[in-house]
């Protein structure tokens, strides 16, 4: 648009005004002339009155001014000027600068000096030119001149700058102390022009605190230095408003002296602003940039990446790793979708050449990964100064999930009118105007009206009068955002001029801009329900009657606010009032105790989150349309009380108005002695359980006593030289023995669970060496079935918790037993897992899992299972025996860790038992690394896919690499194919193949020896001599009983190695019997059947041991007196000195250098045991019954010279 050249002088002042550099580039030299050109139109530009005077022509009037100047200037000289404004446009870095010839008036030349300025826009690019122009002077003309301004002085300088650039001066006087202050100095102080301003007085204008403190210094350091100043600073001006201030100041020294201060002094503050202005935008695109969740990415013309913000460097998959290798090296076709590629590039091309300002297109990209996503492009044009300074900027959003669902959208907007169309109710879409935009069937059913007819109609047309004012009253307030829906009942009226009664529900649409657009009605014809709650409320009426003259429940009808309208005879029998007294005076607070409505007024407020108090007590639930029913105590005339159970309901008239309430209320004096009475009784009942308890669990601790004492006798007995009858015989006493010795350790243990007895110890516990303790209990049942027995336990589990470990090791007992007991065939896995637990360092989840392959259990026995002394059905207890304790006991076990049995099964197919438990765990070694580079491979052979997958996971956390074959012909052709292994670990029971006819093949087909190939043979029992023998033909390195643990398993890859007289043996338990030692024993128990017992087994496990017996504490204590001892066996129940007591006494005697183990038998572990025995100086203890191995691995462990 071509400005005038009015419009021109005005922009020319306003950017002298905001730029200060401008001002100094322009009073450099001695100015004779400006020019203001429009870089859009060459030929058109303000020239100041000046440059007219100094080329001796009058200012042209109007818009003649490029005519008068064509006049004035030479033809060559004119067309290089405008040939030099066309090159500032274009290239403006060359500037303008020259000597041109002028004619005055009287055709004399004059001579000019010509320099011009480009002026930028906020795209950098360039839109106007200042020139400036002055006459080439002598030297001798310079020293005039100089000689004028110094004459002049401030005023000269002052008029200009009011002129040019509106900026005001200044002069301090300093030799008559007096300053001075231009017209425009005074306006920016907001004084008066008449203000005369004061050296004392001036300097408070600036803002007290730094601007003071520097232009005191500025002005110290002019006078004293003659240095000038030029300062940004904040003053307040005489009217109290902040100004920012340009000041410049320049000393004058006459004969080494300071005279004079003189300056100019400009209002920045719009500068100021603008800078701040700038500062935020600026900001705020880098925040928008940065931190907007769209994709904005920068390219040049050539498809090449300038930036991208995270936004989008996340959409496309990549990260701050390879964010900058994406930017600099990939263009968008290297993204977008070959099918999409020439459309955008069309559209592209097009925005370039300017056909349109932006575009918008969907176009599908590849992610790093190869993912393909659809995406929504809003792509600008910015040009540049050069072509290639132009970029291309794209907002990328990806709209994959919006895609899908537009496609739900369209899928829900069809169900919509499907939904509409055929709804029972009646369904509108109404106009903020009132009119109807859309009906549907069942509405024009409802009210007699065609579609067509609905539509010419407003829903005022047909609502009846009285409900019209509440209709429009709930729509303006749903239109001011008050309530977003609404619901009343209404009356409409029929084409046939009969009422309707509508149930309606209104909703407001609005769009995403939150502007109301149309509303959804809902009609229900409540005709009927209407007609007939009149009819009921008739009947109410009716009945009130009857109620009257009920004489045993009180019926009491209030006012809104408590007073007493009706009070029937049931009423004046319970209370002792006359209904004539009270009826219309009496408030039926007073006959409630004041503390219990207080009370109640606290549990409703807290309940409703409002301060609920008095009457509103009784009546704020059926103010919401609710009935309340509570228990409060009625006050009679007389001042007496009693209790009864309260009703209260809301009185509604037809129109749902609420017009007082009712409360009915029954005497439950008896019904509250009945509670008392059999609260008493069950308190009784729980007493006489908990005795039955405690002398259930009394009778069993006597009834194991003997019974360990048979287990010991037939274990030992069973180790002598029997036929196989015999054998066969002992054995079954042995198993009926523990059999029934579990039964009473169950009863036990559920007695003391029922007595509030049993509580949980926590010590520090080697979950590895639990778990493996578990299986050996175990595993000899689960091979005697032939099943395969899997332990999984994860690397990554902590080894060391703090843990009940004898509470843990019986649950798992009881869940493998249970899993054994009731699977034929198949497999039993133990499974350990642990997480950790958020915000807390110390503790960990640990999730224990038993699963088997067994007969299942019904869904609807699911829970049957966990109560006591329940079994699935009675035909299981018959087939597999049990009490129903076992998961019942677990289940409290677990309740006591704060957990839980759960259980997942499948009839005919097996079960899942699962418990979580949070531990607290130690920092430890978990399992023991590999510590050889010779075994790197390994070949696994095993059917079982579960226990394949438990030793790949074990052999990968030592960093060991494994092959995995499903049978011997699989491992077969994976050896045929070359041996690249250093062990091979195979499992004896496989189909086509058995593990030991595999070895064979092995080293007899294919000639691997042991040397090129070692061999750990997996058996699930203990497998027979010739088997043994065929093992030491194929030179087996090792033969295992399953399942291993992951220590053991690393355990014999470091000893692959070693001797091969080693033996399994020797790798994995150290030492030997010493069964040549002669050696003092000491049995303290008072037991007859143990100390036989005791002293038989220990004469098995060292013949030449000289066994000593004593029958209580004192007596032990006497015989260490009297000899020495290697041993003592110490019972810790016993007459005349405890096991404890005794314990400490020989600790008392020993000298410092010695030390004799003792060793606790304690009738079994219970919680706090083992700290007794340690605390009082036992080294161990053992619990009953007495076996032989318990008692032969107690004295390797505890007598170290017996081993060697």
């Amino acid at each position: 648009m071509l400005q005038s050249s009015s419009a021109l002088q005005k922009e020319f002042n306003d950017l002298l005004l905001k730029d200060l550099s401008l001002f100094n580039w322009l009073t450099k030299e001695s100015l004779d002339g400006i020019w203001f050109c429009d870089l859009e139109h060459p030929g058109h530009f303000w020239i100041n009155d000046t440059f007219w005077k100094t080329i001796g022509h009058s200012k042209p009037e109007g818009n003649n001014v490029f005519d008068r100047w064509s006049m004035a200037i030479n033809t060559f000289d004119k067309n290089r000027t405008l040939s030099l404004i066309r090159q500032c446009k274009e290239k403006p870095e060359k500037g303008f600068n020259g000597i041109f010839a002028y004619n005055d008036s009287d055709n004399h030349e004059v001579i000019l000096h010509s320099k011009g300025k480009v002026i930028y826009d906020e795209n950098n690019k360039p839109v106007k030119l200042v020139i400036k122009h002055y006459k080439e002077r002598n030297l001798k003309q310079e020293k005039i001149l100089s000689k004028i301004k110094k004459l002049k002085k401030l005023r000269v300088i002052l008029n200009e700058t009011n002129k040019v650039a509106k900026v005001g001066g200044w002069e301090i006087d300093l030799v008559h102390q007096k300053l001075n202050w231009t017209k425009v100095t005074k306006q920016i102080h907001e004084v008066d022009h008449g203000y005369k301003p004061e050296l004392e007085s001036a300097i408070n204008f600036y803002e007290e605190g730094w601007s003071r403190d520097k232009i005191t210094e500025l002005f110290a350091e002019a006078v004293e230095y003659g240095k000038p100043f030029d300062a940004e600073l904040k003053i307040v001006t005489a009217k109290g408003n902040p100004v920012w201030v340009r000041t410049i100041g320049k000393p004058v020294i006459e004969d080494g002296q300071c005279v004079r201060v003189y300056g100019a002094f400009q209002d920045i503050s719009p500068r100021k602003k603008q800078e701040a202005i700038y500062k935020e935008a600026r900001e705020r695109f880098e925040k928008v940039f940065n931190h907007s969740s769209i994709g904005i990415v920068l390219v040049d013309t050539k498809g090449k990446i300038i930036n991208a913000n995270p936004a989008t460097i996340k959409m496309f998959g990549f990260d701050e790793s390879n964010a900058e290798y994406a930017i600099n090296n990939l263009t968008y076709k290297d993204l977008i979708h070959p099918e999409d590629l020439k459309i955008a590039n069309e559209y592209r091309q097009r925005l370039i050449d300017g056909e349109f300002t932006h575009y918008s297109l969907r176009s599908r990209y590849y992610k790093k990964n190869g993912e393909l996503i659809l995406c929504k492009v809003n792509v600008s044009y910015i040009e540049g100064a050069e072509p290639s300074e132009s970029m291309i900027i794209t907002h990328v959003e990806d709209i994959t999930a919006q895609k899908e669902l537009e496609d739900q959208a369209l899928e829900y907007s069809l169900r919509f009118k499907s939904a509409f169309e055929y709804s029972p109710n009646g369904m509108a879409l109404v106009g903020l105007d009132g009119k109807w935009l859309m009906v549907n069937k069942s509405l024009c059913t409802m009210l007699g009206y065609s579609k067509e007819e609905f539509l010419n109609l407003t829903f005022q047309d047909i609502t009846y009068k009285t409900d019209l004012d509440a209709d429009l009253r709930f729509l303006k307030e749903t239109l001011e955002g008050k309530r977003d829906t609404y619901s009343m009942e209404k009356r409409y009226i029929h084409k046939d001029g009969s009422i309707v009664y509508g149930l309606l529900n209104v909703s407001l649409i609005r769009d995403e801009k939150n502007d109301p657009q149309y509303f959804v009605s809902q009609i229900n014809d409540i005709t009927k329900r209407v007609k007939a709650k009149e009819e009921l409320q008739n009947s109410l009426l009716e009945l009130e009657g009857l109620l009257g003259a009920t004489t045993h429940v009180s019926i009491i009808e209030t006012d809104l606010v408590g007073n007493v309208r009706k009070f029937n005879k049931g009423a004046e029998n319970l209370l002792g009032y006359k209904a004539e007294d009270v009826i219309g005076t009496f408030n039926v607070g007073a006959i409630h105790d004041a503390k219990e409505i207080e009370e109640r007024g606290k549990v409703l407020s807290k309940q409703y989150n409002q301060h609920i108090e008095g009457f509103n007590v009784f009546v704020h639930k059926p103010n919401l349309g609710q009935y309340d029913s509570h228990e409060w105590t009625y006050i009679k005339k007389d001042g007496s009380r009693f209790p009864v159970q309260l009703v209260a309901t809301a009185i509604r008239n037809k129109h749902n108005e609420i017009t007082g309430y009712v409360g009915i209320a029954t005497d439950i004096t008896q019904l509250k002695e009945m509670e008392a009475s059999i609260l008493k009784e069950k308190q009784k009942a729980v007493a006489a359980n908990k005795s039955k308890s405690e002398f259930l669990a009394n009778m069993s601790h006597e009834i194991r006593t003997p019974l360990n004492g048979v287990i010991g006798f037939t274990d030992l007995l069973m180790k002598t030289d029997l036929n196989e009858t015999q054998r066969k015989y002992m054995q079954m006493v042995n198993t009926s023995a523990h059999s029934l010795l579990d039964l009473i350790n169950d009863i036990l243990d559920f007695s003391k669970i029922e007595a509030g007895k049993l509580e949980l110890n926590q010590d520090k516990t080697d979950l590895i060496e639990l778990c493996s303790q578990t299986v050996d209990i175990i595993k000899h049942e689960a091979h005697e079935k032939g099943l395969e027995l899997l332990l999984d336990i994860s690397p990554k589990v902590k080894r060391f918790i703090y843990a009940d470990s004898v509470r843990i090791r019986q649950i798992l007992v009881n869940l493998l037993g249970n899993a054994i007991k009731f699977t034929e065939k198949g497999e039993v896995e133990l499974k350990i897992r642990n997480k950790k637990i958020e915000n807390d360092e110390d503790e960990m989840m640990f999730e224990f899992s038993i699963r088997d392959t067994g007969i299942g259990i019904a869904p609807h026995n699911l829970q049957k299972i966990f109560n006591a002394f329940d079994q699935e059905d009675s035909s299981t207890t018959r087939k597999y025996g049990g009490t129903g304790l076992g998961l019942t006991i677990s289940n409290r076990l677990l309740e006591l860790m704060d957990s839980r049995l759960e259980v997942d099964s499948e009839l005919n197919k097996g079960s899942v038992f699962s418990f979580k438990v949070k531990f607290k765990t130690e920092v430890g070694e978990s399992f023991p690394e590999k510590n050889t580079e010779l075994v790197n491979n390994v070949l696994i052979v095993d059917d079982n896919e579960n226990n394949l997958t438990i030793l790949r996971d074990m052999l990968a956390f030592g960093k060991v690499n494994s092959v995995s074959a499903i049978n011997g012909i699989k491992a077969l052709e994976i050896l045929e194919k070359g041996n690249n292994f250093d062990l091979a670990i195979i499992d004896f029971n496989m189909p086509y193949l058995n593990g030991l006819e595999l070895i064979t093949h092995i080293r007899r087909k294919l000639h691997i020896t042991k040397d090129e190939l070692p061999i750990m043979l997996l058996h699930s029992s203990v497998i027979d001599n010739k088997s043994l023998q065929m093992c030491k033909d194929m030179d087996v390195r090792f033969e295992v009983t399953k399942p291993i643990r992951i220590d053991q398993l690393f355990e014999f890859i470091n000893h692959i190695n070693d001797d091969e007289e080693t033996t399994v043996d020797e790798i994995v338990t150290t030492g030997s019997n010493g069964e040549d030692q002669t050696i003092n024993i000491l049995i303290a128990e008072d037991n007859p059947v143990n100390q036989f017992l005791a002293k038989t087994i220990i004469q098995k496990v060292l013949p030449k041991a000289n066994i000593v017996v004593a029958e209580d504490g004192e007596k032990a204590v006497k015989i260490y007196r009297s000899m020495p001892l290697d041993l003592i066996f110490m019972d810790i129940q016993m007459p005349v000195m405890s096991g404890f007591d005794a314990t400490k006494k020989i600790r008392s005697l020993e000298d410092s250098d010695t030390h004799i183990p003792i060793i606790a038998l304690t009738a079994r572990a219970l919680k706090g045991e083992r700290e007794r025995c340690l605390d009082a100086g036992m080294d161990d203890y053992i619990t009953k019954p007495i076996i032989f191995d318990t008692i032969k691995e107690t004295i390797k462990l505890h007598m170290p010279t017996a081993n060697r």
